[in-house]
């Protein structure tokens, strides 16, 4: 092989690298979690502005997307994994380009405020503690789930609001409420997504929740949290936002939830790829519809 052919496919492998260190960001699967972090901006009366765009560009983009690529190093995933049907393989440049990724995040939310640079280095904290080795609370059922309800859920509609008001205790009674709505359909969301890959993660060692609970207590589990998240965020856009809104976001709920009581009575746990592609259907059903109905709100569409 002369050095010109041998250079070329140096540079392709480079390339091919670089390629699966994106595609380990999931930026696509990221964006779907906007909605939690653009309710709480909504629910402090915000407008998009340089700090919210900043805000939002480091969570979504670098904290998440870093945090989900250094989970993929330790994980190793071969099958459908979030928002990745068939995952790049992993390789060591991983690990240090998903911290240098969610540090460069860090920088970013030095110049939002400090409340938001202090939940966003919470945040980062856990992200560190659910995926490593020697802490590894993505194997413990209960401390996976309180990871994610508190990280996706509670801090993460926090840091939207403090966008918007640096201030926390500003924060009301109404827009506790609405953080708890959102923190309980993230907290409901969170099991399914590990339900088709139960065999995998049990061979990794992890007691994920899904594996801990089977399938059909994680499906009564997500069901009863969403019914719950429903009751609480319908009567919420009552008072918000009047009785047109709250019948609006009632029926979405009903199909939402009418879909996954479905998918239960379906259920093929030997369905890898289906069942994929279910949640992910669904997840970007309910990502897309509450995104869609947050900013035309934020904007005045309706």
């Amino acid at each position: 092989m002369d050095l010109g052919s041998s250079d070329a496919l140096k540079n392709r492998s480079r390339l091919r690298v670089a390629r699966d260190l994106l595609v380990h960001l999931r930026l696509h699967f990221q964006f779907l979690l906007a909605s939690i972090f653009l309710w709480g901006y909504f629910l402090a009366g915000g407008r998009p502005d340089r700090g919210f765009w900043l805000g939002f560009m480091a969570f979504h983009v670098f904290l998440y997307g870093g945090m989900t690529a250094f989970n993929s190093y330790y994980d190793r995933d071969e099958g459908p994994v979030g928002g990745l049907a068939n995952p790049p393989p992993v390789t060591q440049a991983l690990l240090p380009f998903s911290l240098i990724v969610q540090l460069l995040g860090l920088i970013m939310a030095a110049f939002v405020n400090l409340p938001f640079l202090v939940i966003y280095l919470i945040i980062f904290g856990m992200g560190l503690a659910y995926s490593h080795p020697r802490v590894r609370w993505k194997s413990r059922p209960l401390a996976g789930l309180a990871t994610v309800a508190v990280g996706q859920g509670i801090l993460a509609s926090l840091a939207g609001w403090v966008c918007a008001q640096p201030d926390l205790f500003a924060l009301d009674g109404l827009s506790g409420l609405g953080i708890l709505a959102v923190t309980l359909i993230a907290t409901g969301f969170y099991p399914l997504t590990q339900i088709y890959q139960i065999a995998e993660d049990l061979a990794r060692g992890d007691l994920t929740f899904a594996a801990w609970a089977g399938p059909r207590g994680t499906f009564a589990f997500a069901i009863v949290t969403q019914g719950l998240a429903a009751i609480l965020l319908v009567g919420l856009i009552a008072r918000l936002l009047g009785p047109v809104n709250a019948l609006l976001v009632a029926a979405f709920y009903g199909v939402l939830l009418s879909g996954i009581i479905r998918w239960a009575y379906h259920f093929d746990e030997a369905s890898i790829l289906s069942n994929y592609r279910r949640i992910m259907g669904l997840n970007a059903l309910t990502s897309l519809g509450f995104l869609g109905f947050i900013v035309s709100h934020m904007m005045g569409i309706w």
